[in-house]
């Protein structure tokens, strides 16, 4: 009927206003607010009978087809459904803006406005946390400054001690290799800026204010104190620097890596120790002896529930319960796994294991064709440095996790979305 495909059609039009104008429903949901999740299929629904694809084509949709399956396997295995509402919630707020994201950045115009939203959400997320961390005390030199910092936000849903140093570090750092790899790519070119980009005409205004968010941005990370983030960033920089093709550089990085270890050999096993200690905190020891324990007992759950897993938010509740000899602090909160792997294997089983797998191999494949395939130098920086940002993150889920469906959880998805962007400009170009 020609009224409701022009009306679907305005609904397909302005599809990531209307997900952003419902995403608290997404954010801050409730048994009694559920009814504005199905707004997400709605306006998938919308596109269809727009005459459009519901859902963009892209390298990942068969892996996001899985994960959507598992998803829904989850609503059947949690225990507690009201528990597991917010995850759920987030997952599909993610879902949403993956494939918004993918619909409207069409085109160097586009993909760049939405790069610069991309950086100035890593700006105001560290804005949030200056005042709204419940910071970490591991390096007193480190501590002495966040102490003196405001706590200002507290008492949100979920985060009534403040926001995690951990996992806003954990966010940033999605973003930060892509504002080195662009100051850097913008050095070598000056004053050549992208076309596209909106102050390509004020190159210098763009490149101070590049060095300021990237600077505010690092200057966060670092006092998260938080480890998974630093040595996640550690690795980007090292894709970075692998990325950009000069030998000399990974000369004289190469000879810095030797010169550490021989100062560690140097010394002896109790100096090691005491040195580790100065550098990461005193705490560290104790910190792996908890990660291990989560470990063994995460395997347990998969090992147990293999083809389901326990479902969204589930671990924290159930695992005292289903293995009350988990040696953990009296009143230790578990949240979760402390691995990402092993928190999709326990949330969504084994098959939400291979799926989330894919999402992390299709973008690595689409930044890597991309890079390769460009002829364009900024294309080919941005595919670096959004491929050094999931490098970043898969090294901090190593040993920490920004949980599925957690708030924070939206730069993935972002990201994913972006990396799909770049690699849909390249190969139209």
């Amino acid at each position: 009927m020609p009224k409701i495909r022009r009306a679907a059609a305005v609904l397909a039009r302005w599809q990531g206003p209307i997900l952003l104008l419902a995403a608290p429903f997404f954010l801050f949901p409730s048994p009694a607010r559920a009814p504005f999740l199905l707004v997400l299929p709605g306006l998938w629904l919308a596109a269809w009978l727009a005459g459009d694809d519901p859902l963009p084509r892209t390298p990942l949709n068969a892996s996001l087809l899985l994960f959507s399956l598992m998803l829904l396997v989850s609503l059947w295995t949690t225990f507690d459904l009201t528990l597991s509402l917010p995850k759920i919630a987030g997952v599909l707020l993610g879902l949403g803006a993956y494939f918004a994201i993918v619909r409207l950045v069409r085109g160097p115009a586009a993909l760049w406005w939405a790069l610069a939203l991309f950086i100035l959400s890593g700006a105001g997320l560290v804005a949030l946390g200056l005042i709204g961390i419940d910071w970490l005390n591991k390096l007193p030199v480190l501590s002495a400054i966040t102490q003196r910092l405001p706590a200002v936000i507290r008492g949100l849903p979920g985060a009534e001690e403040g926001f995690s140093a951990n996992g806003v570090a954990g966010a940033l750092i999605f973003i930060l290799p892509l504002q080195v790899v662009l100051i850097v790519t913008a050095l070598r070119r000056w004053p050549h800026l992208p076309a596209h980009d909106p102050l390509a005409a004020r190159p210098r205004l763009w490149l101070a204010a590049q060095v300021a968010l990237a600077l505010f941005a690092g200057s966060l990370v670092l006092l998260s104190q938080s480890r998974g983030a630093w040595l996640g960033f550690g690795a980007a920089l090292a894709l970075i620097l692998a990325g950009s093709g000069r030998r000399a550089r990974w000369l004289r990085a190469g000879g810095a890596v030797l010169v550490i270890l021989a100062l560690l050999l140097a010394v002896g096993p109790l100096q090691k120790l005491d040195l580790v200690g100065r550098i990461l905190g005193a705490d560290v020891g104790s910190k792996l002896a908890d990660r291990q324990t989560l470990w063994y007992y995460g395997l347990l759950v998969v090992r147990d529930l293999p083809f389901t897993g326990m479902g969204l938010n589930v671990f924290r509740k159930a695992l005292p319960v289903l293995y009350p000899t988990v040696p953990l602090p009296t009143g230790f909160d578990i949240t979760h796994a402390h691995n990402h792997l092993l928190q999709a294997a326990v949330n969504f089983g084994l098959p939400g294991l291979v799926a989330y797998l894919g999402l992390w191999f299709g973008a690595a494949y689409a930044l890597w064709s991309a890079h390769r395939a460009s002829v364009d130098p900024w294309l080919r920086a941005v595919a670096l440095g959004l491929a050094a940002g999931l490098l970043a993150e898969f090294v901090y889920g190593t040993s920490d996790v920004i949980d599925f469906g957690a708030k924070l959880g939206i730069f993935f998805w972002v990201t994913l979305a972006l990396s799909m962007a770049v690699y849909h400009a390249t190969h139209e170009a």
